[in-house]
């Protein structure tokens, strides 16, 4: 297993938010990869709620619809108070700005590669 790669940048600096949006993809695994997480999270937010209507669905088929009609819309209220699209949109956001830092720690070595090939080679 690999080690986590340590960032270059200094905590402080925030320039990689100066990347246009426009230059960092959503690939569509990963709007899946996020919006299982968010399920995920929801559900163990959730899971007394989602607990107590399965252990009243048990044994039932039909009546499973009067009998926890009360228990499947607190789920339903838990789950849609934790699965909103503003919380997407953050986790999102997050994960943009994870690539925007990403892609300017790159740039910055880059350049340093570059400053450093120059000044190791002779001038004629």
């Amino acid at each position: 297993m690999s080690k986590p790669r340590q960032s270059t940048l200094d905590p402080e600096d925030k320039k990689y938010l100066e990347i246009p949006d426009s230059e960092v993809v959503l690939p569509a695994a990963v709007d899946s990869y996020l919006r299982h997480k968010l399920k995920d999270q929801s559900l163990k937010e959730c899971q007394s709620q989602v607990a107590a209507f399965a252990d009243c669905s048990k044994d039932k088929y039909i009546s499973v619809v009067w009998e926890c009609r009360e228990l499947q819309q607190l789920m339903k209220n838990c789950l849609i108070e934790y699965t909103t699209s503003d919380k997407l949109i953050d986790m999102k956001r997050e994960w943009i700005d994870a690539s925007k830092k990403r892609i300017y720690e790159k740039r910055l070595q880059r350049e340093a590669e570059l400053a450093s090939k120059t000044e190791s080679t002779p001038n004629k």
